[in-house]
């Protein structure tokens, strides 16, 4: 019996020292602070006011996120695009007008909710949404006539409430850095110019 205990302690004494030595797993990046950069190309799709004259953009995208389960981060986003004037379109148009180049910028900000649908993966794919608001720059052509004014486009500032879904992958590199690569579809509220608006976008993870 004595020389059995003895065996039973030394097992127990020798699985303890190789838990000891086993490196940790690291924690899932969810559970933590997180920043997401993002770049990527946006598309205006449904509203004449803005697909009209103005055509596909840059845009960036900064997310801060907080995780509160290993699926699920919460946080604020912010983002912004640039919509280029389609100047031989409206030349084509008015040919006997000068043509103007007035670029437009959409900025949103609001909360973002992110679900990882399988966390503690190296490639994981997630989808997530966002509520804010809209924020449009403006830009008008109008012409002076002698019967009164004439309006060629009219791209007013204005703020709308905004809410946007989208869905990606995740590609971790380490337990700090992550590659994300995503689509986003947008709705701008009671907007008659704006509508929807769609962007693919990449970029990186930093988990704090």
């Amino acid at each position: 019996m004595r020389k059995r205990n003895a065996v039973t302690v030394l097992l127990l004494l020798a699985a303890m020292q190789c838990a000891a030595q086993s490196p940790m797993l690291p924690p899932s990046p969810v559970r933590n602070q997180s920043i997401v950069v993002l770049g990527g190309w946006s598309w205006p799709v449904s509203h004449d006011g803005l697909t009209k004259y103005w055509g596909s953009g840059p845009a960036l995208t900064v997310e801060v996120l907080k995780g509160v389960s290993p699926a699920v981060s919460l946080g604020f986003d912010l983002e912004g695009a640039a919509y280029w004037f389609r100047g031989p379109v409206f030349a084509a148009a008015y040919p006997s007008l000068p043509v103007k180049n007035p670029p437009v910028a959409q900025i949103i900000a609001g909360v973002v909710g992110r679900f990882t649908i399988t966390p503690g993966k190296k490639i994981v794919p997630y989808i997530g949404g966002m509520i804010g608001f809209s924020h449009m720059t403006g830009a008008e052509y109008i012409q002076q006539t002698d019967s009164g004014h004439v309006t060629y486009f009219s791209m007013p500032f204005q703020t709308r409430l905004a809410a946007s879904i989208y869905g990606g992958l995740e590609y971790r590199l380490s337990r700090s850095l992550a590659i994300d690569a995503e689509a986003r579809a947008l709705y701008v509220n009671d907007d008659p110019n704006v509508g929807v608006t769609t962007v693919l976008r990449a970029g990186l993870r930093f988990t704090i």
